[in-house]
């Protein structure tokens, strides 16, 4: 039998080694001391453990609806642009380990939907950290009034992200969005 820290060491190895066979190419998730051999980042915990992200997703846009329709609100639809803006802000937070609205370069949530392209009148961004089911997430944003007030808010689209840092911890974003009628 191999004692604790040996097999957690030896789990952690074959997992970053898996990663790196299986070519995924995302944000690093840790930061390694410099190599004089040129190599892909190692993957997120995201890639590696959390493959579905699509079904959460879907899980994370049903839930708002299902609040918004018991408010007598429209449903909210999907958009790309806003979904990306989120997943990046996820992955940026697990990256640094920090559940903040500012991005690692001083971004705010305006700016990251601004440079996926999104043309907006209105836009918004909750954002949690934890291990939380979607029901667990739903309730402590409908518990928070600045969070209520966006998934209640009048907004007519919606992107979520998230993704986990390497001690297992999920962040999450959501992006919300009134695009500008043309």
């Amino acid at each position: 039998m191999i004692p604790r820290t040996s097999r957690q060491a030896h789990v952690w190895a074959l997992g970053a080694w898996t990663a790196v066979v299986a070519g995924c190419a995302s944000a690093a998730v840790r930061e390694d001391p410099p190599s004089r051999v040129p190599r892909t980042p190692p993957p997120s915990r995201q890639d590696r453990d959390e493959p579905d992200l699509e079904r959460l997703r879907v899980e994370v846009v049903a839930a708002h609806n299902r609040i918004r329709a018991a408010a007598k609100l429209p449903a909210l639809e999907t958009s790309e642009r806003l979904q990306a803006a989120a997943q990046a802000h996820a992955r940026d937070m697990a990256v640094r380990r920090k559940m903040i609205h500012q991005g690692s370069k001083g971004s705010r949530p305006i700016d990251r939907i601004k440079a996926t392209g999104y043309p907006y009148r209105r836009a918004g961004e909750n954002i949690a950290a934890g291990l939380f089911s979607v029901d667990q997430l739903m309730k402590g944003w409908m518990n928070s009034p600045p969070h209520k007030r966006n998934i209640l808010g009048g907004f007519s689209q919606i992107g979520v992200g998230c993704a986990i840092d390497v001690d297992g911890k999920r962040y999450w974003c959501v992006t919300f969005g009134l695009p500008l009628r043309r």
